[in-house]
C-alpha cells in the first residue's frame, strides 16, 4: 500500500505520521474482516435453516448454537477444531430469506463463506417444502434459569459456549453469550476440554 510520511510541527513538538494515499484503502481492509457474504433466498426460514443445518453438516461444521431473534429471524453459531462462524438469516417475507454468512480462523475466509452460499442455494433447490430444523441433538436455551422459562433457542451438546456465569444450587444452570451477544441459560455443567 502507497503511504505518504507526513511531518506535522506544533510548538513545542514534532510528530511523524503516516496517511494513506489511496482515501479510504485502510477503511476497506479493516473493515472487510467483519463484513460476510450476504445473499437472499425465495425460500421461507424453517426450509432455510433446514437447508443451512444439512450444508454446514456436509461441510464437517457443526451448528453450535440457533439462537432466535425477535423479528421472526435466527442467528446460527457454529464451528470446528479450524473454524468459527456466524449466519444470520433474516425474514424479509414469508417466503424471501436473507442470510449473511461470517466465517473465521485467524482473518476472514471469504471463499468459505461463498461455498457455504453456493452449497445452500443447491440444496434449497432439492429440499422438500415440508422439512424442518432437526434439534433431536439439541437442548433448550432458557431467558431464564428455569425449565419454565421461554425459549430463546437450542445448543448443541458438546458445542463450544461462552459461559459467563454458574449458578448451584438445586439445578445447576450456566449462563452462557449467544452469538448475537445476548444472554442464555441452559441446564447443565462445564465440562473443560
Amino acid at each position: 500500500m502507497l503511504a505518504l510520511l507526513l511531518l506535522i510541527c506544533l510548538p513545542g513538538c514534532v510528530a511523524l505520521g503516516a496517511a494513506a494515499a489511496v482515501p479510504g484503502t485502510l477503511v476497506d481492509v479493516v473493515t472487510d474482516q467483519f463484513r460476510g457474504e450476504e445473499v437472499s433466498f425465495a425460500s421461507n426460514m424453517r426450509r432455510t435453516i433446514a437447508a443451512t443445518q444439512a450444508v454446514l453438516q456436509t461441510m464437517q461444521l457443526d451448528i453450535d448454537v440457533l439462537e432466535s431473534q425477535q423479528n421472526g429471524g435466527y442467528i446460527i453459531g457454529f464451528s470446528n477444531d479450524r473454524l468459527d462462524g456466524t449466519i444470520n438469516l433474516r425474514k424479509q417475507t414469508e417466503r424471501l430469506t436473507t442470510m449473511n454468512v461470517k466465517v473465521r480462523s485467524n482473518t476472514r475466509e471469504k471463499s468459505v463463506e461463498r461455498a457455504i452460499v453456493d452449497l445452500l442455494r443447491q440444496e434449497l433447490k432439492t429440499l422438500p417444502e415440508t422439512v424442518q430444523f432437526d434439534k433431536s441433538q439439541y437442548q433448550s436455551l432458557m431467558e431464564k434459569p428455569s425449565t419454565a422459562s421461554a425459549r430463546v433457542g437450542w445448543f448443541r451438546a458438546g458445542a463450544r459456549l461462552q459461559v459467563v456465569a454458574q449458578q448451584s444450587g438445586k439445578q445447576d444452570w450456566l449462563k452462557v453469550e449467544l452469538p448475537s451477544g445476548k444472554m442464555a441459560y441452559l441446564k447443565g455443567t462445564v465440562v473443560n476440554k
